[in-house]
């Protein structure tokens, strides 16, 4: 493990806390063009639990009220809220490729959706923990101007069994340790949809530090973000752990 990686796990709560957390139960609100792409409710409100041990996450209230989507290893469904199927998709990253991807080029449907916000937010919620994961190698970069700051810097390659944007991202870290810009290629969008990923507003869940506010931009040459549009926002108002 890199001295860098071992500063941000500590900025962010410690490895032993981060260690004893089993899931957690995040509320908030998703904005951002990427939106437009979400059939039903669209996610405005989001209620979801992820599981830290395995590639899972459920939303709740989404794509209606009354019903909840499933992202469980790659595979995602849409349940009733009691659990009643009512359609599912096995290895549902394959569907944005070939032909049948065209369409998602234009609109989502509700799987669709479930796959990408599934392993979006479990990557998120997850983050630095996920950087520990068995596979994952992370080795420390060039710095990076920014802000008036200079940022250190991890590449994190991903092991092809972990559902995430890209198999090579980039975080960016300021001086307190916290992560503060995150760079990747939204792949299952398309190979040019490359992202700056903000977090702002970091605080404190039982032990536990996460940014509150998180903007996605495009990635311009040089590495440089664009200021418009805005292609995701979240922000978040309560983070539930569990132990």
């Amino acid at each position: 493990m890199s001295g860098l990686l071992d500063e941000v796990l500590t900025a962010h709560g410690g490895l032993e806390r981060w260690r004893a957390v089993t899931a957690l139960t995040a509320r908030g609100r998703f904005g951002g063009l990427l939106r437009s792409r979400f059939p039903g409710n669209r996610m405005a409100n989001v209620t979801v639990r992820v599981d830290l041990a395995e590639q899972h996450a459920v939303f709740h209230g989404f794509p209606q009220q009354d019903q909840q989507a499933v992202f469980d290893r790659g595979d995602v469904r849409i349940e009733t809220r009691d659990g009643e199927l009512i359609n599912a998709r096995r290895n549902a990253r394959a569907a944005f490729a070939g032909l049948s991807g065209l369409r998602r080029n234009l609109r989502w449907d509700a799987l669709d959706a479930a796959y990408f916000a599934g392993y979006a937010w479990w990557n998120y919620l997850s983050t630095p923990m996920l950087l520990t994961r068995e596979g994952v190698t992370v080795t420390e970069g060039d710095a990076w101007p920014e802000a008036g700051e200079q940022w250190r810097r991890l590449e994190v390659s991903f092991p092809l069994d972990v559902h995430t944007h890209s198999q090579r991202q980039t975080f960016h870290v300021d001086a307190a340790g916290l992560i503060r810009r995150h760079d990747y290629v939204a792949q299952p969008i398309g190979r040019w949809a490359h992202a700056a990923h903000y977090c702002y507003d970091h605080r404190h869940f039982s032990g536990l530090v996460f940014p509150t506010h998180r903007r996605v931009r495009p990635r311009g040459p040089g590495g440089r973000s664009l200021p418009h549009p805005t292609l995701v926002a979240i922000d978040l108002d309560q983070i539930k752990i569990e132990t």
